[in-house]
């Protein structure tokens, strides 16, 4: 082998341990610069929990008694106020994130539309609600609804008319339904 060979060959061997050196010294470096420490005077740290009840159940998910359909005709509409409280010790944001009918009678389907809006008392049926989330369109199974985030105090509750719009039943008829709702509920941070 040539020298001239063996000098280039020892030189790049050189020139890579001086780049893991570099490398690992300015890793060592920069990382000190990313991260802080500091003492506190206090030891205890305080965490609070968030809980939703919609209705008279607990938890994200709820079946709205008042909305159940059985012997409905299409066109038909029910509505009721449905009163969500937060059971948490910590402000919270909560959203509808999916709802729809869910059928116990075998063989048969139904459509409903679904809308709601925050009040403490229903409207006539012609009159629009809003406001709670977007009004749905035809629903034939639980779905993804666009809810409005509204946020919620520690032990605060607020009130929501829901109106379920029967669209049509196909199959087994007479069909009986009820219509569950899901929430999402997050910490509101300041």
């Amino acid at each position: 082998m040539p020298a001239a060979l063996k000098r280039r060959g020892v030189l790049f061997a050189a020139l890579a341990i001086g780049v893991v050196v570099l490398l690992f010294g300015s890793v060592q470096t920069t990382l000190a610069l990313w991260t802080k420490q500091a003492d506190t005077s206090g030891s205890n740290i305080t965490t609070g929990t968030i809980g939703l009840a919609p209705g008279s159940g607990g938890g994200s998910s709820f079946t709205f008694p008042a909305l159940n359909g059985t012997n409905m005709v299409p066109g038909q509409s029910s509505q009721a106020v449905l009163n969500i409280a937060n059971t948490g010790s910590t402000p919270l944001k909560f959203r509808l994130a999916s709802a729809g009918p869910v059928v116990s009678t075998p063989g048969a389907s139904v459509s409903i539309k679904l809308s709601g809006s925050q009040s403490t008392t229903c409207p006539a049926s012609n009159v629009p609600l809003s406001g709670a989330f977007t009004a749905t369109g035809t629903l034939t199974g639980v779905s993804d609804i666009d809810g409005v985030e509204i946020p919620l105090a520690a032990g605060a509750s607020t009130a929501w008319c829901i109106r379920a719009e029967f669209v049509s039943v196909t199959g087994t008829q007479p069909a009986t339904f009820s219509i569950t709702f899901n929430f999402d509920a997050q910490q509101d941070r300041p």
